[in-house]
């Protein structure tokens, strides 16, 4: 992976993680009713496995995915200001102050 493309490929992972959780949170307890019988012990010993990761999944894949969509987006910032072809155009605040400047 290289350093142009690594941006744009957070910047999907987030997204399909984002989207991933957000289908696993709508689509699986359909899912859940459509192969097991409601009132049947083994529905009872699913819905406490399901339980688990849903609450993970609400947990973890929506922060997750913003996180990752967020880091792309930094990524791309922080490669378009240093990449200025003159001095004047690479952000200021980055450079270490001079020791003649100092006040001391």
């Amino acid at each position: 992976m290289s350093t142009e493309s690594m941006p744009t490929r957070v910047i999907w992972w987030g997204v399909g993680v984002a989207i991933g959780g957000a289908l696993l949170i709508v689509a699986a307890p359909a899912a859940l009713n459509a192969w097991w019988a409601p009132n049947t012990q083994e529905w009872q010993s699913a819905m406490l496995v399901f339980d688990i990761v849903m609450q993970i999944a609400r947990i973890l894949f929506a922060p997750l995915g913003a996180a990752l969509i967020a880091a792309g987006l930094v990524m791309r910032y922080v490669d378009r200001r240093l990449r200025g072809e003159h001095i004047a155009d690479r952000p200021r605040r980055w450079r270490w102050p001079d020791e003649a400047n100092d006040g001391a």
